[in-house]
């Protein structure tokens, strides 16, 4: 029961780093300087991390800013962006016990 809660506790202290990480800025000073491969080494650790956090929020919008990427779209990569810091930010009014509009489910296994 102990390790159960050690492994709970480790992977909040870890998604709590990922949602605090200096990524999402990072990406999009990538994606405003045409930093094409900057930005696509970027989303690619991001949407590893969030597999492995199993952050399923981050699924279909990492999905489309790496498309915008891919295809060098600044207008529909500045979009995208905007859809994944809408996300992090639910999730971190979630994280603070802030009042949400929609429930954003994080699986945590028990």
């Amino acid at each position: 029961m102990i390790n159960q809660e050690d492994n709970n506790s480790t992977r909040e202290e870890q998604i709590h780093k990922f949602l605090h990480s200096y990524d999402f800025m990072r990406i999009g000073q990538a994606i405003n300087h045409n930093q094409w491969q900057a930005a696509a080494m970027n989303i690619q650790r991001m949407t590893r991390t969030a597999k492995e956090l199993e952050l399923s929020t981050f699924d279909r919008p990492f999905t489309g800013l790496r498309q915008a990427i891919n295809r060098r779209d600044l207008e529909g990569a500045k979009q995208a962006l905007a859809m994944v810091i809408s996300k992090r930010v639910m999730l971190l009014k979630k994280e603070n016990n802030l009042p949400l509009k929609k429930f954003i489910s994080v699986s945590l296994k028990t």
